[in-house]
């Protein structure tokens, strides 16, 4: 297979909208990592504001081309009217992200920032603030995929239904529903799907691990995937390319598991307040899968999430092993009702290495690292639910599917330590861009169920 050029057509990190002689030093080290992490934003536009940078909107105009009248002219016609030209136009909302991490001065990446400076900044980012950045931008472009498709109606759920609630466990991703994308496209003349000369060109699939599986175990798969190291002439591949099939090409994502957001088989009410660093085993005592140390033994911290009510099911449908999700909104707009949003920033997939029963506690592999101490109404600080997993597949074929206003691009702050001892230094990042639907015809979504395996055997839950 010959890949094409897919990959050059897009502006892929938020700073090559910024003018390289406004740029400090720091920003290509951000656009290197960027570059080697990011996953989905590769194919998103990033589009500088240049108006005021305080402005809270963006507003994009696509032009619409004439139509072409082939109606033949009277001979001696002289005159005829002027072929109208129109236009439609998208709004981008911003909106401010940012993170931080922070370290005492007996850290070592701490003393070796101050004696290095530049170098020692450098490492700050390479580690978790880069990290944390990276991964912050890339969920925000994922988001904007899923939720364009489903605001656009360029949707397909696996089984025929019409939301999250039709999917089982029997709906797993069929491949072949890739030619029934490419077909969509071609007939809505999306460029690069045509291709030069009609000749087509490639559509990008980026999807779960588990679809994966599904698709090189099932027949289909088995006739005809081929795996990067097959393809005819492998030019330049996509980050976490696995293969493709007849002019689709696969590209893997963890990120692409939907946990939980299927039909609920267990939901329960978090009544006491989690602060960061509950939910794991007491390192003490007790090691995760016999090897890990997770946590800490500081007093009040607890080594538990306790569930004061069930909604649906009971402790009883969740088991040692299950991926349960953490979560402190709950939405009915896919189809589920009071179910897991996928959008949810503060939501965490924790896995279960044990429970008690009355009082209803459980524990996780990890804890949780985000505060969730706000009484929510009725005394619930949060939920805990099991559902249906469910995959989601983001089939691109073309540029300016998403775009990415961009008001003021991250950039990376060292305030000064306000504590007595000024100890604590901190490291922070922030950006004021928004993601929007540009043009739904270039992109699809295809939502189903998949395989799942952390341990012990393979299953569609």
């Amino acid at each position: 297979m010959t890949v094409g050029d897919f990959d050059t057509y897009y502006s892929d990190n938020p700073w090559t909208v910024v003018d390289k002689n406004q740029r400090v030093w720091y920003d290509p080290e951000l656009t290197s990592l960027y570059r080697r992490s990011a996953i989905f934003t590769p194919t998103i536009q990033f589009m500088k504001n240049l108006g005021d940078m305080r402005a809270t909107k963006m507003v994009m105009t696509q032009l619409l081309s004439p139509h072409p009248d082939y109606t033949a002219l009277a001979v001696r016609q002289m005159w005829m009217p002027a072929s109208h030209i129109d236009s439609r136009s998208v709004e981008i909302t911003f909106s401010r992200y940012g993170g931080k991490v922070a370290y005492t001065v007996y850290d070592d990446i701490v003393s070796y920032w101050k004696q290095n400076g530049v170098a020692g900044l450098r490492r700050i980012m390479r580690g978790a603030l880069g990290e944390h950045m990276i991964e912050v931008l890339d969920m925000l472009a994922r988001n904007a995929y899923l939720d364009g498709a489903i605001d656009s109606g360029f949707v397909l759920y696996q089984g025929g239904g019409s939301d999250f609630s039709a999917i089982g466990t029997g709906d797993t991703f069929d491949i072949n529903v890739g030619l029934d994308i490419w077909l969509g496209m071609t007939q809505r003349d999306v460029a690069q799907v045509i291709g030069p000369n009609g000749a087509g060109g490639s559509i990008v699939c980026y999807t779960s691990p588990g679809v994966i599986y599904d698709i090189q175990k099932g027949t289909d798969g088995k006739d005809g995937w081929v795996a990067i190291n097959q393809y005819a002439n492998p030019g330049a591949l996509l980050r976490n390319e696995v293969g493709s099939f007849k002019n689709v090409r696969f590209v893997q994502s963890p990120k692409l598991v939907l946990w939980n957001c299927g039909t609920i088989i267990a939901q329960g009410s978090v009544t006491t307040a989690i602060n960061a660093g509950d939910g794991a085993p007491n390192p003490g005592t007790t090691k995760v899968d016999n090897t890990y140390m997770v946590g800490q033994t500081t007093a009040g911290v607890k080594n538990y999430i306790e569930v004061g009510s069930w909604g649906t099911g009971t402790l009883a449908s969740i088991n040692v092993g299950d991926i349960i999700t953490i979560h402190v909104t709950r939405t009915s707009a896919n189809g589920i009702t009071n179910g897991v949003n996928f959008q949810e920033g503060t939501l965490h997939n924790r896995r279960v290495v044990s429970k008690t029963a009355t009082p209803d506690r459980i524990v996780l592999d990890k804890p949780i690292m985000v505060d969730m101490n706000t009484d929510l109404g009725g005394g619930v600080y949060a939920y805990v639910t099991k559902g249906r997993n469910i995959h989601g597949s983001i089939f691109v074929g073309g540029p300016n599917g998403i775009v990415s206003g961009v008001a003021a691009p991250p950039r990376i702050h060292t305030p000064a330590p306000v504590d007595d001892y000024e100890m604590m230094q901190r490291f922070s990042w922030d950006a004021y861009l928004g993601y929007q639907t540009y043009d739904p015809n270039v992109f699809e979504v295809v939502f189903s169920a998949g395989t799942t395996r952390v341990k012990g055997d393979a299953t569609v839950q």
